[in-house]
């Protein structure tokens, strides 16, 4: 373990999710915290999410399951009431639960807020469902192509309107499930800030000893993705119309997001005409009348067909660094599989190697989000086997089952 304390070092957390909120558990982890992730006994379903390890399918093979609950304990307790029974008495002894049942499915089982404050009123409770534990929807399923839908995020993305104006092709939804990721950040928020006021409160309000329940509606964080397009439209009406976001075919096929130089002021423009002259590709963009901002708007397929100039001349990596010199936001597109040769992630230590011993191999993990110097993500357990730390929980936590 760790030699420096991490900010949660002490405090245990009691997961009992679906796949849509490991994410959070997996955050609180690398704070320190010792998650204890509840299983049935043929295991959490992200254990059967493939791809698999060599291909190969089994409950401790599953890269999806991997990804979100390294650094986590897991323990198998029987289904039904039994198993119910076992939850019950390890949240009597846990600092935080997280849980992803609806409001129907809590209260059959005594695992609503009211039922758990009774027997632990220091318990801070977190659930993370599609819709919220109150509302109309609140008993509603939803996949994270459904939240970006209702949430309004899809409609800000994909292409824009046509010649004629109108929008031919649908909105398109981000990859991955970033709608369950956004919500799991804003539950570790909410889990934060409920551990802050129960223990260490402020000059104005003093600890308050007690647990909270933290209701995180996932379709609500997707609404805040929106950014400030719900906002224009409350405040004045005007409805979003998405547009495309250009990019630049390098030299050899590589694709870089080239911002609009105008969106950032004349003297970025002004760097990225020495550039395109030093480079012999400026053409009509030297003629001192593309100095106005009101000439280069007006004749921006010449600003255009210059950058493109650039880019048929130069390969990728090198024309993302060309934009980035004149202090331009560009960006090579690149596959998420080569995030891993990252040369900056890796300058940085991001990425991480932890033993499976079970595997006689070592395996590299994405790394912590964020440095925090003085108190570090904590990141040296791999994901745990199916049940592997059922009788070590219980001789800790004094439960049976």
């Amino acid at each position: 373990m760790s030699a420096v304390a991490s900010p949660l070092d002490g405090v245990r957390v009691l997961e009992l999710t679906d796949e849509s909120a490991e994410y959070c558990g997996r955050m609180l982890a690398g704070l320190g915290a010792d998650v204890v992730k509840v299983e049935p006994p043929e295991g959490a379903p992200s254990r059967r999410l493939g791809p698999f390890l060599d291909d190969e399918p089994g409950p401790d093979r599953s890269l999806a399951f991997w990804a979100d609950n390294v650094g986590k304990r897991s323990v198998v307790v029987p289904d039904g009431p039994a198993g119910d029974a076992a939850v019950v008495a390890l949240a009597e002894g846990a600092d935080v639960l997280v849980h992803t049942l609806r409001p129907a499915e809590a209260g059959t089982r005594g695992l609503d807020f009211a039922s758990l404050e009774a027997r632990a009123p220091r318990l801070v409770v977190c659930v993370l469902t599609p819709f919220g534990q109150s509302g109309p929807w609140a008993d509603y399923l939803a996949d994270d192509l459904v939240l970006m839908a209702l949430g309004g995020s899809m409609a800000a993305c994909g292409y824009g309107p046509g010649t004629d104006g109108t929008y031919d092709t649908p909105p398109l939804a981000a990859h991955g499930d970033q709608a369950w990721r956004t919500a799991s950040t804003y539950a570790v928020i909410g889990v934060l800030a409920a551990l802050w006021w129960r223990d260490e409160g402020s000059a104005e309000q003093p600890p308050s000893g007690k647990g909270q329940l933290i209701d995180v509606s996932a379709h609500e964080c997707s609404a805040s993705m929106t950014e400030w397009h719900c906002m224009t439209y409350l405040c004045s009406g005007s409805v979003f119309r998405r547009a495309p976001q250009p990019t630049l075919t390098a030299a050899d096929g590589r694709r870089v997001a080239a911002l609009n130089p105008d969106f950032l002021g004349a003297h970025v423009f002004t760097n990225l005409l020495a550039m395109l002259e030093a480079q012999g590709v400026a053409g009509p963009l030297s003629d001192p009348e593309f100095a106005d901002p009101a000439h280069r708007a007006s004749h921006y397929g010449e600003v255009w067909r210059a950058m493109k100039r650039l880019a048929e001349k130069n390969d990728g990596e090198t024309l993302y660094r060309l934009g980035q010199s004149a202090g331009l936001p560009w960006g090579v597109i690149r596959a998420p599989e080569e995030t891993a040769e990252d040369a900056h992630l890796r300058a940085r230590g991001h990425f991480v190697e932890l033993d499976h011993p079970e595997l006689g191999r070592h395996v590299t993990y994405p790394g912590a989000p964020f440095l925090a110097h003085a108190s570090p993500w904590r990141m040296d357990r791999r994901p745990p086997l199916l049940g592997e730390h059922t009788d070590e929980v219980r001789g800790e936590w004094g439960v049976e089952w």
